[in-house]
C-alpha cells in the first residue's frame, strides 16, 4: 500500500518513511496484541492533518493506523478473537482539527473520538480515553510534532507510564540540532521542558557534529525510558532526502523483547526503502538544478555514502560496548549482549550473530548452556557467551 502512494510524498520522502515504519510496526503490533487484549487503544497526538495531497487523506498518519488496525481485526477474527479498536486523535490547529474530525465522523465500524486541544493540555482526556477502555486494553501513543515544544517530559510522563502501553516518538533532531545550544535563555528553557531537566547538558561537554547529535538522542532515549519505567527503547534513523544529515529519530519505548523484535525488522526494511527514495529525490534535485534529465537510473547514480558511514559507525559502537561487557565480566548472557546492541541504530540481531560466529572462529568466545541440536545463541534460554582472551 505505502509504495502505491509513494508519489503522495515526493519532496516529504523522510515522512513515507515514517509512515512506512508507523504502519508496518503497527501492522504485526495489533496481530501480536489482539491475541492477549479485548481492545487496542491508539493514540495520535499531533494528527494534523498536514501536507497531505490525498483527498481521502490516506497520505496521513491517523488514516494509514486505522487501515493497519482493521486489517489485523479481521484476521484476528479469523481465529476466533473479536477485538475492540479505539482511536483518539488529537490535533491543537482548528482548522485542521475540522478536516481532522470530518474524517472522523465517517468512521463507523471503529470507536474514534477527536480532541481540538494542545497535547500537554489533553493529557487528562487521553488519560481517560485510555481508561474507558477497561483493564484489558492495550495502548500505543503517537507522538509526532513538528518541532520540540509542546510535549514536556513532565507533561507526557503520565502516558509514558501506561501499562500495558508502548510509545513512538518522533524526535525532531534537525530542528533539536540547530538550536539546542542557543544562548536565548526561553530556547533553552524548552530544551530542559523537552529532557526533563538541564542534565542533558551535561553529555554534550566538548562534543561536536555526530558525537554531539548522538548524545542528544541517547539523553532524550534515556529519559524516556526512566520515566516511563521501560525495559527496551531504540531509535531509528530519519536521513533528509536530498542532503547528507539526519532530519528525524523515531524513538520506540516498550516492555517486551517481541516489539524490539518487530520495530528492528521494521527499521530495517525502511532503511533499504530510504535509500532508494533518496535516491530518486536527490535525482530529481540534480535535473532541476541542471535542467536535463540524467541519462542513467537513480539505483545506478546514488551512492548511499552517508548511510554506509552511520552503518559503520553505529555497527562499530555496538560491538565495542559487546566486547567490552565480555570482557569485563568475562562473558555475559545472550540476552544482554543482545540488548546492548538492539539500542543502537542501524545494528541488528543478525550482526551480533556475525561477530559472535568469527569470535568462535578465531577462538576467542565459546558459548555455554546450548542444547544438543542448537546451533546459535536465543534469548530465553540461558545461553552464556564466554570470552577466552
Amino acid at each position: 500500500m505505502m509504495n502505491d502512494n509513494a508519489d503522495l510524498y515526493i519532496g516529504r520522502e523522510q515522512t513515507l518513511v515514517k509512515h512506512f515504519i508507523l504502519s508496518k510496526y503497527l501492522e504485526r503490533f495489533a496481530h501480536i496484541v489482539g491475541t492477549f487484549a479485548d481492545a487496542i487503544t491508539y493514540v495520535d497526538c499531533f494528527s494534523g492533518p498536514w501536507n497531505v495531497r490525498s483527498p481521502e487523506l490516506k497520505d496521513s498518519s491517523f488514516a494509514l493506523a486505522l487501515a493497519e488496525l482493521r486489517k489485523a481485526r479481521q484476521t484476528l477474527a479469523g481465529i476466533g478473537r473479536d477485538v475492540r479498536l479505539r482511536c483518539l486523535f488529537l490535533e491543537r490547529d482548528r482548522n485542521a482539527h475540522a478536516k481532522l474530525k470530518d474524517f472522523a465522523d465517517h468512521v463507523d465500524d471503529i470507536e474514534v473520538e477527536t480532541q481540538n486541544l494542545d497535547l500537554e493540555a489533553a493529557i487528562p482526556d487521553i488519560l481517560d480515553f485510555v481508561g474507558r477502555g477497561g483493564n484489558r486494553s492495550f495502548s500505543f501513543v503517537f507522538i509526532d510534532p513538528t518541532g520540540w515544544k509542546g510535549f514536556a517530559m513532565s507533561a507526557i510522563a503520565p502516558l509514558l507510564r501506561l501499562q500495558p502501553g508502548e510509545v513512538l516518538i518522533n524526535f525532531m533532531t534537525g530542528h533539536i540540532r540547530r538550536f539546542i545550544q542557543s544562548p536565548d535563555q526561553p530556547t533553552q528553557d524548552s530544551f530542559i521542558d523537552l529532557f526533563g531537566s538541564a542534565d542533558f547538558r551535561t553529555h554534550l561537554v566538548g562534543l561536536k557534529e555526530q558525537d554531539r547529535e548522538d548524545a542528544v538522542v541517547e539523553a532524550y532515549a534515556e529519559n524516556v525510558k526512566r520515566v516511563g519505567d521501560f525495559r527496551y527503547v531504540c531509535n531509528a534513523i530519519v536521513l533528509h532526502p536530498e542532503i547528507d544529515r539526519t532530519h528525524f529519530h523515531l524513538i520506540y519505548a516498550t516492555r517486551n523483547p517481541k516489539g524490539v523484535d518487530v520495530f528492528k525488522d521494521v527499521e530495517k526494511q525502511a532503511m533499504a526503502m530510504m535509500e532508494i527514495l533518496r535516491a530518486d529525490a536527490q535525482r530529481r534535485h540534480r535535473e532541476r538544478k541542471t535542467r536535463q534529465r540524467e541519462l542513467f537510473g537513480s539505483d545506478v547514480t546514488h551512492r548511499s555514502t552517508r548511510y554506509a558511514t552511520l552503518r559503520k559507525r553505529y555497527l562499530n559502537k555496538a560491538k565495542e560496548s559487546v566486547e567490552g561487557a565480555l570482557a569485563a565480566k568475562s562473558g555475559l548472557l545472550y540476552d544482554e549482549a543482545w540488548e546492548r546492541v538492539v539500542s543502537v541504530p542501524l545494528v541488528w540481531e543478525s550482526d551480533l550473530k556475525e561477530w559472535i560466529r568469527d569470535w568462535q572462529t578465531d577462538g576467542c568466545l565459546q558459548i555455554q548452556g546450548m542444547q544438543p541440536r542448537q546451533r546459535v545463541p536465543h534469548r530465553g534460554k540461558e545461553n552464556y557467551l564466554q570470552w577466552l582472551i
